[in-house]
């Protein structure tokens, strides 16, 4: 089992106040399996196991998810008075009415509870809980992880492979490329059958996968609903504006992908269209398109922008530069580039991170890098594979 060492570090560090810890990402990133890491933490600084309580909401009677009444009163028996009780609830999305059940569960001061869910339309159930809140996001591995579990160095080979085999932690052991397709194509059909039928009607699950393979086929470039209007309209799928619209928010409120939307620097205002859209995994993308994870700038682009959001930025676009990556009050402008050649290239690349302001945080990442004579101090410039694998919290 791989250590989530940075999430397990997050879980650590949360205030005394925020009693609620929510695990968030796609299903199967490893959510689950970070819950009972952090349980073996628990027994090994000494917590008595029936201190501890673990309930999988996927695996209750559809009953009990209905009566969270009941289910609150049934918990509450099992806890142990004038001790701390920690309390997992893995899935708890499941459950029909979670706000109140976790209002009733706070009651008792002497709880910490552990939660996983799947969607981010989960967390804005939990507002008027904001403030006893840590929200931890759990994506696939990232591409250090994959060097740290596969024992590689991180280099432009092991780069490939991380491109091609993807994070998801079941499929790192996984040798078979038939047995990792089948098991990606359990992933987003889970999310289809799971999440997405909670929305009855509005769910067309083929037409919501067809519009998958169009995004992730489109990496880098700005969709819209009216594009994929258009897009699925070229291989004889009939769709309207308002469906597809809805179907790219049911996207990327399960996980599955993550916009990345253009900012207006001039008003600093983020503009609501024409958003590009990452897959939250290379191999998922290569499920999904039936291709290979090429060393593309498209797909390294893509995999920059993930691991932005991995270590915790809002990322947005802009016409000027790759990414503005915003995190604790402190703005980054980064530039990436496949391959800089010649002195003249690294010019080219850095003009628009030149122009900034000298207190501005400027970065320029390149894949490859030759026969540059002089940098500009200004503008560190750092090789994809170590930015990659740079401490996270850094």
């Amino acid at each position: 089992m791989f250590t989530r060492l940075y999430q397990l570090d997050q879980l650590e560090r949360c205030d005394d106040i925020q009693r609620i810890k929510v695990i968030t990402g796609v299903r199967r990133s490893g959510k689950t399996i970070l819950l009972r890491q952090v349980k073996d933490s628990l027994r090994r600084h000494g917590i008595a196991n029936n201190q501890i309580h673990f309930i999988n909401f996927s695996q209750l009677h559809r009953r009990q998810l209905i009566d969270w009444c009941t289910l609150t009163s049934s918990i509450s028996k099992k806890l142990i008075a004038n001790k701390v009780n920690y309390l997992f609830f893995d899935e708890l999305d499941q459950l029909d009415h979670v706000l109140p059940f976790l209002q009733e569960m706070i009651k008792h001061r002497n709880v910490i509870l552990y939660i996983t869910a799947a969607s981010q339309s989960f967390l804005t159930q939990l507002a008027p809980l904001q403030s006893q809140l840590a929200v931890i996001p759990v994506l696939p591995l990232g591409f250090a992880e994959f060097c740290q579990h596969h024992h590689q160095p991180a280099n432009e080979h092991t780069l490939y492979q991380y491109l091609n085999v993807g994070g998801f932690p079941f499929i790192q052991n996984v040798r078979d490329q038939l047995t990792r397709e089948n098991y990606l194509d359990g992933v987003f059909n889970t999310v289809l059958v799971s999440d997405f039928a909670k929305h009855g009607a509005l769910c067309n699950p083929f037409l919501t996968k067809q519009l998958a393979i169009l995004v992730a086929g489109q990496l880098g470039a700005p969709i819209n609903a009216s594009r994929a209007v258009n897009g699925l309209k070229e291989i004889g799928i009939p769709a309207s504006s308002k469906t597809l619209s809805a179907y790219l928010t049911l996207l990327a409120d399960t996980y599955l992908f993550y916009p990345c939307h253009e900012l207006d620097l001039a008003t600093n205002r983020i503009k609501p269209t024409n958003a590009k859209y990452y897959p939250v995994d290379p191999g998922l993308r290569n499920y999904l398109t039936n291709q290979k994870g090429v060393l593309s700038q498209a797909n390294l682009e893509a995999l920059l922008f993930i691991e932005l959001v991995r270590r915790g930025y809002t990322v947005h676009t802009n016409k000027r530069f790759s990414f503005i990556a915003d995190r604790h009050q402190q703005r980054t402008y980064i530039q990436f580039s496949y391959s800089i050649r010649n002195q003249h290239e690294y010019n080219q690349a850095i003009a628009s991170l030149r122009s900034l302001p000298t207190n501005c945080q400027k970065h320029l990442i390149v894949l490859r890098a030759t026969d540059i004579l002089s940098q500009d101090p200004a503008v560190p410039m750092t090789l994809l594979t170590d930015w990659l694998i740079e401490d996270q919290a850094a």
